[in-house]
């Protein structure tokens, strides 16, 4: 092997190398059959959330159509349970939005669409029935406006506590965890 070849081989596999740690696949290669998204997805582009006609500020979930069109969503669901662990690595980010997410609301964080996105995909079709124990609501009991409870809970507990609340709720429940098409959110399977 000459001298030029030598090197572009070995610029060949740093180049692999590099794509592979940033799971990215290389020129002429596959991921394998049994990659799973979320080891493509590290990060969801909270920052540009691309809510069609401003459908994802009012009232309902952020995963029904019907009340929140946005491609980012629908990427996310098509990501299944995949998405739940990306999210809450993103429960503490605390770059800011161009505008708030939520009506009525002066500042919004990518961290807090992040832990609105959880909130409302384990929240069951009454918006009353929350799916997963262990996690605690920054509205359980405030009467004021959910801006001033959310910044309020945030001041008190930090994000760090909600990552971690998240992540060990996660982890506790992440085998039981699946998607009911019909009500649109999370559920738990019957513990075996």
């Amino acid at each position: 092997m000459n001298h030029v070849s030598g090197c572009l081989k070995i610029i060949g596999l740093a180049a692999t190398a590099l794509a592979l740690s940033l799971g990215v696949s290389a020129p002429c290669q596959t991921a394998p059959a049994s990659a799973s998204h979320a080891t493509r997805v590290k990060k969801f582009p909270l920052w540009k959330f691309d809510e069609i006609n401003d459908s994802c500020r009012a009232k309902g979930r952020l995963q029904d159509k019907e009340y929140c069109s946005s491609r980012m969503m629908d990427q996310i669901i098509a990501a299944g349970k995949d998405a739940i662990p990306v999210l809450i690595s993103q429960v503490i980010e605390t770059r800011p939005m161009k505008r708030p997410i939520n009506d009525y609301w002066s500042f919004n964080t990518t961290g807090d669409l992040a832990f609105f996105i959880l909130n409302d995909l384990f929240l069951d079709s009454d918006w009353k029935t929350f799916n997963l124990p262990g996690v605690e609501s920054p509205w359980e009991g405030c009467k004021d406006a959910a801006e001033n409870c959310w910044t309020g809970f945030l001041k008190r507990r930090g994000r760090k506590f909600l990552q971690e609340q998240w992540q060990t709720a996660w982890e506790a429940y992440k085998a039981r965890i699946y998607w009911d098409e019909k009500a649109r959110c999370f559920r738990l399977s019957q513990a075996h």
